[in-house]
């Protein structure tokens, strides 16, 4: 690899290792894997660069990376052990944003997906259909089902 790649590359790690890290936090929901996750993402961005085309833009093509990555080490654990016994118990307590938080995370993986992408993430409907493979009619559904879902857990007070 050329020091102009690498140099590239630098860039590309300092200004998306964040970005990278918080969404593998909401995917994961576990700090632990989400360094790690984190860390396989750019070990496959330092790989496969020259793969890149340009088709879409540098963020969306890392965060399809970044998905990937999540998708697979959640179907690696759910191997390993039983998911549920994993996720951290609701305390009545906490905040509204943390309530909120918490029941995103318990939507099926493709709603929280676009509301993740959507509302956290602010991606277009359309730059989510490139991230996801999915035609922009079935992105538009996942989030009116999303919000259905989160409406019947959540109430009318949080919905508006």
């Amino acid at each position: 690899m050329s020091r102009e790649n690498v140099t590239d590359f630098d860039s590309i790690y300092s200004e998306y290792k964040d970005y990278i890290y918080r969404t593998c936090i909401l995917y994961l929901k576990d700090h632990h894997l989400a360094e790690d996750c984190t860390q396989n993402v750019f070990i496959k961005v330092y790989r496969k660069q020259k793969s890149y085309k340009g088709k879409s833009s540098l963020k969306t093509w890392i965060t399809r990376i970044c998905i990937n990555c999540c998708r697979d080490m959640l179907r690696k654990r759910r191997k390993e052990d039983n998911l549920d016994e994993a996720l951290p118990e609701i305390k009545s307590d906490y905040s509204e944003k943390l309530i909120v938080s918490e029941a995103v995370m318990s939507l099926p993986l493709q709603f929280r997906e676009v509301v993740i992408l959507y509302y956290y993430r602010e991606f277009t409907m359309k730059e989510i259909a490139k991230i996801t493979h999915t035609k922009i009619p079935n992105i538009e559904y996942r989030i009116r089902r999303a919000k259905e879902l989160l409406k019947e857990r959540l109430g009318d007070d949080f919905c508006e």
